[in-house]
């Protein structure tokens, strides 16, 4: 199985990428080929409108650093995803990075990318109250779900959790959720 993963917290220490590399983690454990993307350390401009991608079947036509992506995502069959919520909300580079998936859709509106794709979503919030933002993510993984992808797991991780090692309830719970891809 291939699996790409797309960190997307600029900090490679946080909560957030503690969880997808645990999902990470397990993927590998259980032999499957696992890519992982730091979107913080990558050059990756919003989506033009250029229709470009609609109006001939094509992924997007941008030259940054997603156009290796794009081939990586056709050919996998599972998706992790992180993000920590800045201003009530996903972190901005990761809404750029899901607006930019704009190209999987063709000019009917159906998906250019095969169904089923199962998709694992982590993300860290200051706020103790975990369903706070519950529809903010959601909202973000429905995206991806759009394109006929399946989430297999959304995870949570509030301050009040505390450090996510890889002895923390959450960290496990990612951990399986790589490992049973």
């Amino acid at each position: 199985m291939k699996v790409v993963a797309m960190i997307g917290s600029p900090h490679k220490d946080g909560p957030s990428t503690r969880l997808a590399l645990e999902a990470v983690r397990g993927a590998r454990d259980a032999g499957h080929e696992v890519t992982v993307y730091y979107l913080n350390d990558m050059n990756v401009r919003g989506c033009q409108g250029c229709g470009t991608c609609k109006n001939n079947g094509i992924d997007c036509i941008l030259q940054d650093d997603l156009k290796p992506y794009w081939g990586k995502l056709h050919e996998a069959d599972a998706l992790i995803l992180s993000a920590p919520n800045y201003a009530a909300n996903v972190c901005g580079p990761m809404i750029t990075y899901m607006n930019r998936h704009y190209c999987l859709i063709d000019k009917n509106w159906k998906p250019r990318i095969h169904p089923g794709i199962q998709v694992i979503a982590l993300f860290a919030q200051g706020n103790g109250d975990r369903e706070m933002y519950m529809d903010v993510y959601r909202w973000f993984v429905a995206d991806f779900e759009n394109r006929k992808m399946v989430t297999k797991d959304l995870i949570v991780h509030v301050r009040d959790d505390g450090e996510v090692t890889p002895e923390h309830p959450l960290a496990k719970r990612a951990y399986q959720a790589g490992a049973t891809l």
